[in-house]
C-alpha cells in the first residue's frame, strides 16, 4: 500500500475514496472513523492509500477528477462562523454589560468577553497528493 493523498478534511477523504472505489480501486483511508477538531486529526490529516500496482490508475482517476486541482478557500463557511461570532458576542457581551451596570458582575470581568469568541471550527486545507507522474 502506498500513499496517494493526505486530506485534512474527513468528508474529502470520504469523496476521494468513493472515487476510487467506483472505478473498482482498492483504497483504504485512515482514521475514517475519527472526526474531530484536535491539533493531532488537522496537523496528520487523513492518510489515502492504494495499492502500488493500483497507483497509475489511482494517479490517472484523480488526476481526472480535478483533485489536483489548485485550491481555493471558501468564503461561505467563514461568514457564517464570523456572523455566528459577532451574534455570539453580542448576546453575551450584552448580558455582561447589563451584569455589570446592576453591580451582579465586577467591571474586569468584561476582559472575559473576548474568549467568548473561542471556538473549534473546521479548518480548510490543500491537501497533498503524491500521484505519478502526469505522462502527456
Amino acid at each position: 500500500m502506498v500513499t496517494i493523498a493526505i486530506v485534512v478534511s474527513r468528508v474529502e477523504a470520504l469523496v476521494l475514496l468513493s472515487v476510487l472505489e467506483a472505478e473498482g480501486i482498492i483504497a483504504v483511508v485512515s482514521g475514517l472513523n475519527h472526526a474531530s477538531v484536535e491539533v493531532n486529526s488537522v496537523a496528520l490529516g487523513h492518510r489515502i492509500w492504494v495499492p502500488a500496482s493500483q497507483w497509475e490508475d489511482a494517479s490517472a482517476i484523480l488526476r481526472e477528477s480535478g483533485a489536483d486541482r489548485d485550491w481555493q478557500f471558501s468564503e461561505g463557511p467563514r461568514r457564517a462562523v464570523l456572523r455566528l461570532i459577532g451574534f455570539w458576542l453580542a448576546v453575551y457581551g450584552g448580558t455582561m454589560l447589563v451584569g455589570v451596570a446592576t453591580g451582579a458582575l465586577a467591571f474586569w470581568e468584561l476582559a472575559y468577553l473576548p474568549l467568548a469568541a473561542i471556538m473549534p471550527v473546521n479548518p480548510q486545507g490543500r491537501g497533498d497528493f503524491y500521484l505519478v507522474a502526469d505522462p502527456a
